[in-house]
């Protein structure tokens, strides 16, 4: 038989663990929240994602020196403090560019229209770019993101070489080719003249959900760059991010991360070939 000592012992051992078993439950509760709000808008779902969507985020501090992401195109929905400092990086002059072509499509452009001679220069430069703006900053190592499309993957393999002679410490130690960094696709469009574009864009701005002539819809372009991104944001901290890409997906990305409306998207800078910009920053 226990003595009444021992049944207050036990009844305060019982206390202390019920109020851990609760401490735990919030903390879940808390965390499980906050990862699923980084995908949240206003009307539930970002961009198409369902609000049960989650994804492992591990437990660190925020460093609110880096940026934030907006990842609906009409309600800008603050997803969170970003861990990483990213870079837009546009592929150098392409032969596509010097033919004055559209050229989306990845069953062709994976493997022809690459760099031209103007383009090879273009992103040794960019690689010097690079290097210099890893140097001022405080990072603890550099991630190449690349499209597979062969540009950005030549410009993309051209800055990895100005890091690493740089002595860069390269997260992963190679680039880490990324479809959803591929150019928005044309759909009909593809293959004819750049002058085209001009008409897209014209659409554009009256209707992010447009799928003229087979087009990609600025808001699906939003979708597969916020997400993919923010995949990357729960993996690695303190890490400056060079996204390698095109015209198009990457103004609309600028968007996401400058808490503006898709449709607007060429209102901002033109990104010039080879030019590194910082995302959510100044132009």
């Amino acid at each position: 038989m226990l003595s009444p000592r021992d049944t207050i012992q036990q009844i305060t051992v019982r206390r202390h663990f019920f109020r851990l078993v609760v401490i735990v439950l919030i903390h879940t509760k808390v965390h499980a929240f906050r990862t699923s709000a980084l995908f949240l808008s206003s009307g539930g779902t970002c961009c198409g994602i369902p609000s049960t969507f989650t994804t492992t985020v591990p437990s660190r501090k925020k460093n609110t020196q880096f940026g934030r992401l907006y990842i609906s195109y009409s309600s800008f929905q603050e997803v969170d403090l970003l861990y990483n400092e990213y870079y837009a990086l546009r592929h150098g002059r392409s032969l596509a560019n010097e033919a004055g072509i559209i050229a989306s499509d990845p069953n062709i452009a994976c493997f022809e229209y690459g760099l031209s001679s103007e383009g090879q220069l273009q992103a040794k430069q960019a690689g010097i770019d690079v290097v210099r703006t890893f140097e001022s900053g405080s990072f603890e190592g550099l991630l190449v993101l690349s499209s597979d499309l062969l540009r950005a993957k030549e410009t993309a393999q051209a800055v990895f070489e100005q890091a690493k002679e740089a002595g860069i410490p390269m997260h992963r130690g190679e680039i880490v080719f990324q479809e959803w960094l591929r150019e928005r696709g044309f759909g009909e469009w593809d293959g004819t003249s750049d002058s085209n574009y001009a008409k897209v864009w014209l659409d554009d701005e009256k209707n992010a959900d447009h799928v003229n002539h087979q087009v990609e819809s600025v808001s699906s372009v939003i979708k597969r760059v916020s997400v993919g991104l923010l995949e990357w944001d729960s993996q690695v901290q303190h890490i400056m991010i060079v996204c390698v890409a095109h015209g198009d997906v990457l103004q609309i990305l600028q968007t996401a991360m400058k808490k503006m409306d898709g449709r607007l998207h060429r209102s901002l800078p033109h990104l010039e070939t080879a030019t590194l910009r910082k995302l959510g920053g100044q132009s």
